[in-house]
């Protein structure tokens, strides 16, 4: 059997240049994101304009539900003997339909908002002269 001896230790020096290196691949992936981002706001439009978009469909959605509330028809109050019998179910539509125009509304004033690309400075553990 060996005789035992003294551990040995090493030590690892990782040149600056290798983290700067590295800084610079995490920016140039950055701005490769930030122009991709761009190209897609382009075709398909930003957050805000797609969330407006929808507002909108929200709102001819209860504008058609309110359209298609029957008032007032005679065969109907005939028949069972009330009168405004859908007066609830117009109002609650009618409700819904003013909401919807008034996210509509809020949803075009944020349609210029478009989210900034992040590109990061140079982090710190790259700069180190130690």
């Amino acid at each position: 059997m060996p005789a035992p001896t003294a551990p040995q230790m090493f030590r690892s020096v990782v040149p600056l240049e290798s983290y700067q290196d590295l800084a610079g691949v995490m920016k140039r992936t950055e701005e490769e994101t930030a122009k991709l981002q761009e190209q897609r706001f382009q075709e398909v439009g930003t957050p805000a304009e797609l969330g407006a978009r929808q507002a909108g469909r929200r709102a001819l959605e209860a504008a058609s539900y309110l359209a298609a509330v029957p008032g007032g028809d005679k065969y109907i109050e005939q028949l069972t003997g009330k009168t405004d019998m859908y007066k609830p179910v117009e109002q609650a539509a009618q409700a819904q339909l003013t909401e919807a125009q008034k996210e509509y509304a809020e949803a075009l004033k944020k349609v210029g908002d478009k989210p900034k690309a992040t590109i990061s400075e140079t982090p710190s553990w790259a700069q180190r002269t130690v």
